[in-house]
C-alpha cells in the first residue's frame, strides 16, 4: 500500500498543475509495480483526471473509485449528479 500526503496533492489541485499530480502519482504507481503489486487503485475523484495517464504508464491495471460508483449509480438507476464542486468546476490536464 502507498498513501500520498493529502497537502501537497490538494496545493497541486488547486494550482490546476495537473501533468505535476500525473507524475505523483505515476511514481507511486511504478513503485507499487516494482514490488509486484498486481493493481494500482486511485481512490480520489478528482484525480481522475489524471488516471489515463497514469495507466499510460503501467504494465498492471489501475482501478479507479469513480469508475466503480459510475457503475453502481448507473445499476441503480440514478441520474442525479454526485461530484464535489471541485471535480464538477475543474477542467483541463495542464
Amino acid at each position: 500500500m502507498y498513501s500520498l500526503d493529502f497537502e501537497p496533492v490538494a496545493q497541486l489541485e488547486h494550482e490546476g498543475k495537473w501533468d505535476h499530480l500525473a507524475a505523483l502519482l505515476i511514481a507511486a504507481a511504478q513503485k507499487l509495480e516494482a514490488v509486484g503489486a498486481n493493481f494500482v487503485l486511485i481512490a480520489s475523484n478528482t484525480l481522475h483526471k489524471v488516471a489515463p495517464h497514469v495507466q499510460a504508464q503501467l504494465g498492471i491495471p489501475l482501478v479507479h473509485i469513480a469508475d466503480a460508483v459510475a457503475e453502481a449509480v448507473n445499476r441503480a438507476g440514478i441520474s442525479s449528479g454526485l461530484a464535489s464542486s471541485w471535480s464538477k468546476s475543474s477542467t483541463g490536464n495542464g
